[in-house]
């Protein structure tokens, strides 16, 4: 099709062949862009002082665009000035005006903020997406530097500016009520976009031979909020009722690893605990499928894509109550599959009753990612004019 209208996706995550952070927006630009409805573009926002220059990605030009990243609570209205008119320098000098339909940006900062520098020049649909890091991380506190001078700065600076993108996504609606609690957050519309799973990539393998040992799995990087200690002691209790044809398979890195890695080798759970090197996306496929049972232990996840993708290849997946995954979670296996935070003595308890069953958990299709952006692309805000 000639002359298709172009598909700006804005983000400062997407996939490299040394990086693999952001490979949900890589699934989303490539489902988008087989719809052949849209020339997709991405334009990858990163810091003024990054070395990382355009490349390509399975297919997908990426355009680096770099930005005044200071802290945003030091003087923000000057860098993002800045910024707004770089972008527009930026979109002139790469050829992106023409035909420009869409500007997907994800997160609201600064992703969104350039979208809406490009709506003072042209008339073009403008769409903000939230993973829960701009969000439900400000609610729940995970980074400690956030100050309430910080939080006032987001609450009438951020969301306000937010007011004035077309449409506001949400990766679940645990997401969208978050951004509730803020008074002065008004979007002109509202849609709970889930993340779809690719199924080309993450499906059952048939026939595969997997460990004599009941296999847990986690992939999930070594912070706080992650919450492994609480497995590993789930683990733990398991090993002291006598279950020790089990183990658990760790994959991930960050600052709490070496303190899970000792408290493992000071309780003598190294035979059933393993750390594992992190993987690139294209093999954790094959993870999935030798597991038993994927736990993610996290007492915040707005809609976990390790989770989903598990849960393609049949495999039983246990999380949190009160996350993104929670809403996707049939009513009947809620009691089965969701438990209270910080438990580990319940984490056990359901981790118990999965080794016991020792079952598959088909997937819903309608998560397919096919599915989930073909229904997003039919939604009313795409028909209206600008």
């Amino acid at each position: 099709m000639k002359n298709k209208q172009k598909y700006i996706i804005i983000t400062p995550f997407f996939p490299s062949s040394e990086a693999h952070i952001g490979s949900y927006v890589y699934d989303q630009a490539k489902t988008i862009a087989n719809f052949e409805k849209y020339d997709v573009n991405v334009v990858k926002v990163t810091s003024f002082f990054s070395n990382e220059t355009d490349y390509v990605f399975e297919g997908i030009q990426v355009k680096i665009f770099k930005v005044f990243d200071f802290p945003f609570f030091i003087f923000p209205g000057i860098f993002n000035w800045l910024n707004s008119i770089r972008i527009k320098q930026f979109f002139h000098a790469e050829k992106l005006m023409k035909n420009l339909s869409v500007i997907h940006t994800h997160v609201c900062y600064p992703s969104a903020y350039l979208a809406i520098a490009i709506t003072s020049i042209t008339k073009v649909k403008t769409i903000v997406q939230h993973h829960g890091i701009d969000a439900l991380q400000l609610l729940n506190g995970r980074f400690n530097i956030i100050t309430k001078l910080q939080k006032k700065i987001l609450k009438n600076r951020s969301l306000k500016r937010l007011n004035k993108i077309g449409l506001s996504l949400s990766v679940s609606r645990c997401v969208q009520s978050a951004l509730h609690n803020f008074n002065s957050y008004n979007p002109k519309d509202e849609y709970v976009l889930y993340n779809g799973v690719d199924r080309e990539k993450f499906f059952p393998i048939e026939n595969f031979k997997k460990s004599e040992k009941y296999s847990i799995g986690c992939i999930a990087n070594f912070w706080p909020i992650k919450d492994h200690i609480s497995l590993i002691k789930a683990i733990e209790l398991l090993v002291k009722d006598g279950i020790k044809d089990i183990d658990l398979r760790l994959i991930g890195s960050g600052e709490k690893l070496k303190d899970c890695q000792r408290y493992v080798k000071e309780n003598n759970l190294s035979s059933f605990v393993i750390f594992e090197k992190e993987r690139a996306h294209t093999e954790i496929n094959k993870f999935y499928n030798e597991i038993d049972l994927f736990v993610l232990s996290s007492y915040f996840e707005a809609s976990a894509c390790v989770l989903m993708e598990a849960w393609a290849t049949d495999t039983p997946i246990l999380s949190i109550k009160k996350q993104g995954i929670a809403e996707l979670i049939p009513k009947h296996e809620v009691n089965n599959l969701l438990v209270n935070e910080k438990s580990p003595a319940l984490l056990k308890e359901k981790i118990l009753g999965e080794y016991q069953r020792k079952r598959k958990y088909p997937f819903d299709e309608k998560y397919d990612i096919k599915n989930t952006i073909s229904e997003f692309l039919n939604y009313n805000f795409f028909k209206r004019n600008v």
